[in-house]
């Protein structure tokens, strides 16, 4: 009899649900109007809230992000590559999409932190200047519209203006 409290609690719990991450999903807000859910949505925010194993997504990503043409806007850099090494030395590259956004299957692969991040567009080559300690989802350290400070780098950029994103696409010489 003494655990009869134990049981009916367990009998009535709506399930293993976890109110912080519940709360994560729904800080996240609506889906923005007229972007379906898909890969292209949602630019900017961290994926994995969604995407990380406990959903509500179906997909789970190891990694995933968004990359920006310059600092302190809103233009997305869709076609950089983005090279994940992880601490074993295995490596794996991506392209952004049209949302500037990239992300890498859980099913194909789960690197081992800490990871190193590089970037790739055009002629700009740009490394990461830390290791990722723990967090796949670039927008847990990188806040959209975020200027960088003592709580976050800002956003992830390719070129700091518009002169050296020009220098981006000039041919090589």
């Amino acid at each position: 009899m003494r655990y009869l409290p134990f049981l009916l609690t367990l009998a009535l719990a709506p399930g293993c649900q976890d109110p912080t991450h519940d709360n994560a999903v729904d800080a996240l807000g609506g889906e923005a109007p007229g972007i379906p859910k898909g890969p292209l949505h949602r630019a900017g925010q961290p994926c994995l809230t969604c995407h990380g194993g406990e959903g509500p997504a179906n997909t789970e990503f190891s990694v995933a992000g968004t990359v920006y043409l310059l600092s302190y806007q809103d233009t997305v850099a869709p076609g950089t590559t983005v090279l994940v090494e992880d601490s074993t030395g295995v490596a794996g590259n991506v392209v952004t999409n049209a949302a500037g956004s990239f992300f890498i299957n859980g099913n194909d692969w789960h690197p081992v932190f800490p990871l190193q991040v590089t970037l790739t567009y055009g002629n700009i080559t740009k490394q990461m200047p830390v290791q990722i300690g723990r967090a796949g989802s670039c927008a847990d350290c990188h806040l959209a519209g975020s200027r960088g400070g003592p709580n976050t780098p800002g956003r992830i950029w390719i070129a700091l203006n518009q002169s050296k994103l020009a220098q981006a696409t000039q041919p090589a010489q």
